[in-house]
């Protein structure tokens, strides 16, 4: 390659190379928004869209293919490994949290162009779980604000039925206005169970924001039946016998939100979900 070129004046001037040690010029064509690494061997940055972007030189490639295959074997597999972990779905995170996670994934990039084989392995183990972290704080996120919204309309119908239940219950008759309570009282149960074990919740974001708004109003509605159910039963003296005909208001709407609680006993859409993607990543 020529290392001189002739600009219009006709004065011979020499091309300039990378400056300062900082090879700019040399990766000019790596889309940089957030820089990683940039040396005369390679470079690794992170693009505007928050996607890694890196490059080697042909000299460093030239020595790579001059190692072992054992060591050129090692080297693609952990490559390997960084590009898929990069390529799952995590739009939905906050762009801090993409950001760091794509910093530790660069820094993998980095440590194994250095031949730094074991620490890149750590680096991509430690990016993997702070991302599995941040995943199941988000998905429980979705999973409780779901449940809280799909609570709301019972909670309205609730309050507004108790505020008028005399004329309410004059309108729909006494049975129906309890078990219409019963229904509510069902749903406002089954998000107290929500709530109480939303700690113990092992969902994996990648299941996407709309699984999770089905998966929480459908344990919401899943409450509001079982509280209907149990309050037909208490209204229809079918259990809790003397005891419930002296305080049969308060026995049925404090049975239809215990009995929401059993909203547990469903099964999780979104760990079907997880399972399922484990056992397709087991059997690749």
């Amino acid at each position: 390659m020529s290392t001189e070129c002739e600009p219009a004046n006709g004065a011979i001037k020499p091309l300039l190379g990378p400056s300062n040690g900082d090879y700019k010029e040399k990766w000019s064509h790596i889309r940089q928004h957030i820089e990683i690494r940039r040396t005369n061997d390679y470079c690794v940055g992170i693009d505007e869209k928050l996607k890694i972007d890196w490059g080697t030189s042909e000299e460093y490639d030239q020595r790579e293919l001059a190692k072992e295959d054992a060591q050129r074997k090692r080297c693609s597999a952990i490559l390997a490994d960084i590009a898929v972990e990069e390529a799952c779905p995590r739009d939905d995170l906050d762009k801090d949290v993409v950001i760091r996670y794509k910093t530790l994934l660069g820094e993998a990039y980095v440590l194994c162009f250095e031949g730094e084989f074991d620490g890149a392995q750590r680096t991509l183990e430690r990016a993997k779980k702070y991302m599995a972290l941040r995943s199941e704080e988000r998905s429980r996120e979705w999973y409780v604000e779901a449940s809280a919204v799909a609570t709301l309309p019972f909670l309205a119908i609730f309050a507004a039925l108790w505020c008028a239940r005399d004329a309410t219950a004059a309108f729909f008759g006494v049975n129906a206005f309890w078990l219409l309570l019963s229904g509510c009282g069902g749903a406002i149960g089954a998000l107290f169970s929500v709530i109480a074990r939303s700690g113990k919740l092992e969902f994996d974001v990648g299941a996407g924001k709309r699984l999770h708004y089905v998966e929480g109003s459908s344990r919401i509605v899943a409450g509001a039946i079982s509280g209907l159910v149990v309050g037909m039963t208490v209204r229809s003296d079918l259990v809790f016998g003397a005891f419930a005909r002296d305080h049969l208001s308060l026995v049925t709407i404090l049975a239809a939100i215990a009995a929401g609680t059993g909203e547990r006993l469903a099964t999780s859409i979104i760990s079907k979900f997880d399972e399922k993607t484990e056992s397709t990543k087991s059997e690749e």
